[in-house]
């Protein structure tokens, strides 16, 4: 089995990671959610604040001109990017557990090969012995017709 050092391609794969999910966030359609979130019902006290001033915002957003909506979207998506960025690098990705789960996933799936394997194998096994006896038989019978028709004509 190969040893794979996955300490510096941990933190290769988790800047990766969190690169794209801040990029991400540039394509998102910040609205459409804002306008979920809004449209979702609230589960509790803070729950319904938020949706109350997002609900204030959406209205203000609504009274911008086209120019203003572009530069405001923008800027959101800017400071989500930018937080969510700050909250990525603040807690790192742990991805010890995953090798682990991986091995599994491929061991189960090779046992899983190996009994079907073993099962083709014991089967054509099992009919090749038939089929080898058989023959055997067979020409075992033949060979005693052969003695019994040799035996007839000496006589």
């Amino acid at each position: 089995m190969v040893d794979i050092d996955m300490s510096n391609s941990d933190m290769d794969l988790g800047s990766m990671i969190k690169d794209q999910v801040a990029q991400s966030i540039q394509n998102v359609d910040v609205l459409s959610m804002l306008q979920k979130m809004v449209a979702s019902t609230p589960e509790d006290e803070e729950s319904e604040d938020i949706r109350q001033k997002l609900q204030g915002i959406l209205a203000q957003y609504n009274n911008l001109s086209e120019n203003e909506k572009i530069q405001f979207v923008q800027q959101l998506k800017d400071v989500l990017a930018s937080k969510l960025a700050m909250k990525l690098k603040d807690s790192p990705i742990e991805f010890s557990g995953v090798e682990d789960a991986i091995k599994d996933a491929v061991m189960s799936q090779l046992y899983f090969v190996a009994a079907a394997i073993f099962v083709f194998i014991v089967i054509l096994v099992f009919f090749g012995y038939k089929l080898y006896k058989s023959i055997k038989d067979k020409e075992k019978k033949r060979e005693e017709k052969k003695k019994l028709k040799q035996m007839k004509k000496k006589k």
